[in-house]
């Protein structure tokens, strides 16, 4: 699921709570300094592919955040 909305970069945090794989094991990723899409924290971030892509429910967090809630 991808589109012009959906995260490019996603911190460690939101990406385990988001995230589709629960296990990444031995899954390998590159990471950066920068801000998560998500939460809006500034962090190292990865893709939303390196935990399996998201889970619908990464939506509700990001509306939560815009609307200052």
């Amino acid at each position: 699921m991808t589109g012009d909305n959906y995260p490019t970069w996603v911190c460690q945090a939101c990406g385990c709570k988001y995230g589709r794989m629960l296990n990444m094991g031995m899954h390998m990723s590159t990471w950066h300094n920068g801000t998560c899409d998500i939460c809006g924290n500034q962090a190292a971030v990865t893709e939303p592919r390196d935990f399996g892509h998201l889970k619908p429910e990464w939506v509700n967090e990001r509306k939560e955040r815009c609307n200052g809630s």
